[in-house]
């Protein structure tokens, strides 16, 4: 009965993160954070009282958790008082010698910001390990892709309206930024386009997964067609109507990068398809050839739309912001400033190039070498690498529901690409709905018959 409730309420938790804003804001992101505690301590409790109830060990996982747990280790330290003044930050000093004082200094410009995110990112990570532990079960894993692309189609349908009916807020606020773009319930139409992508994925993932024989027929074979048609026919158009509301939310977000971000990601998707499913060349060859037509078309399109509105000096200031993080690196490659602390390095390297502030480098991995360091950036993509590779396995290994794996790489790619250029990863509600996927995808990943001998051997 536990159980039960801790899954509702997780695919719940999935469902609203959006609403407020992509939950970054300050209550928003903490209470997310404390739901999901709550839902770890029960399935804690859930499990004590029945090891059975343990569907994936995090031995399974074991490199991407050490890696993990290393990178918040380091973000801890970063931002404790204890560590050694020769480790702190150079400001603190000249902080305390013009205040006359000697100040408590560490690692992190800015240790709140480094609790905080740490926080942020264990509640990220508990969402991940929660959906890899309910989602062993293929129902389930398929209630939780439902739940992404049910919602993500209220948030896309809600902007179509909003944006269409020339009404310019986001619910009752008025809207700020990106005002001749659709952003939903964003504030950043950047973040909404990755949130639309993994919508877009998950869409897919149920027109091609499925319960009985058919469902898991190679889809790019006639009798895979047929499949899909009868899909579509028996309540299949529910998700072709979803697929096309997100599509074209997607397009007049005029996020170009998000946009090739999320072709990318549905390349991917389904040439990792049609590699687990070993397709003949000629097959792959089409297959490509749609899929390449169907990226070019829709990044024209979304340029032609965006050619009017888009002339913000953010687009001509990222190089500078590039630039600014990469001193940052250069002047403390091995410890970094600080996890979270960017907006106070922003503050140090500024000058009168840019006519605004920022808070974000709008490049995860430049923000992640300037705050963490080189090697606990290194450890942080790994971890992500390592689950993205094991999804990728899964694929090739299994026979059967090829697509929760699939996706799983699919989602890995959109985010790891758009995070180039932009900061989607940052923003919480695209964070949980991507380490629910990615964990409803690694779940996936293993066969019923491959993990119950481990798991009953741990219980033993």
């Amino acid at each position: 009965m536990i159980n039960r409730f801790t899954y509702w309420v997780l695919l719940i938790v999935l469902a609203l993160a959006p609403l407020p804003f992509g939950a970054n804001r300050p209550w928003s992101w903490s209470l997310l954070s404390l739901v999901i505690g709550i839902l770890l301590i029960l399935w804690v409790l859930t499990a004590l009282r029945d090891p059975g109830k343990v569907r994936a060990a995090w031995q399974q996982h074991w490199v991407a958790t050490c890696l993990f747990l290393l990178v918040m280790l380091w973000a801890g330290i970063q931002a404790a008082g204890w560590t050694p003044a020769a480790w702190h930050h150079p400001l603190w000093g000249a902080a305390g010698a013009a205040l006359g004082t000697e100040l408590r200094g560490a690692v992190s410009l800015e240790p709140g910001a480094g609790v905080e995110t740490i926080m942020r990112l264990l509640a990220y990570a508990g969402v991940f390990w929660l959906a890899l532990q309910y989602c062993r079960s293929s129902r389930r894993a398929r209630a939780l892709f439902q739940a992404i692309a049910f919602s993500g189609f209220v948030y896309a349908a809600y902007g179509l309206i909003v944006t269409l009916g020339g009404n310019d807020s986001i619910l009752w606020f008025e809207r700020w930024a990106y005002t001749h773009s659709l952003t939903s319930t964003f504030v950043n139409r950047n973040s909404f386009a990755t949130y639309a992508g993994l919508t877009l994925i998950s869409s897919f993932v149920i027109l091609f997964s499925g319960e009985g024989s058919r469902a898991s027929t190679n889809p790019f074979s006639r009798q895979g067609a047929m499949a899909i048609m009868d899909k579509f026919s028996n309540g299949g158009w529910v998700y072709g109507l979803i697929i096309a509301v997100s599509a074209a939310a997607l397009v007049l977000s005029h996020s170009r990068a998000g946009i090739a971000a999320v072709a990318l990601g549905m390349v991917v998707f389904f040439a990792a398809l049609a590699a687990g499913r070993r397709l003949a060349g000629k097959a792959i060859a089409l297959y490509g050839g749609i899929v390449a037509v169907f990226a070019v078309v829709i990044i024209l399109v979304a340029g032609q739309a965006a050619e009017g509105v888009d002339r913000s000096v953010e687009r001509e200031e990222r190089g500078v912001l590039f630039g600014y993080s990469v001193e940052a690196i250069e002047d403390y490659p091995l410890e970094g400033s600080g996890f979270g602390a960017w907006s106070e390095v922003f503050r140090l390297y500024r000058d009168e190039t840019l006519v605004r502030g920022y808070q974000r480098a709008h490049n995860s991995y430049l923000e992640w070498a300037s705050e963490l360091g080189l090697p606990a950036t290194v450890l942080m993509v790994g971890t992500l690498l390592g689950l993205g590779v094991v999804c990728f396995i899964g694929v090739r290994r299994r026979r059967h529901n090829q697509s929760y794996p699939a996706a799983g790489v699919a989602a890995g790619v959109l985010v790891a690409s758009h995070s180039i250029v932009d900061f989607s990863l940052q923003i919480p509600a695209v964070s949980v709905v991507f380490a629910a996927m990615l964990g409803a995808a690694c779940a996936q990943s293993r066969s019923s018959s491959e993990a119950e001998p481990y798991l009953h051997h741990m219980h033993r």
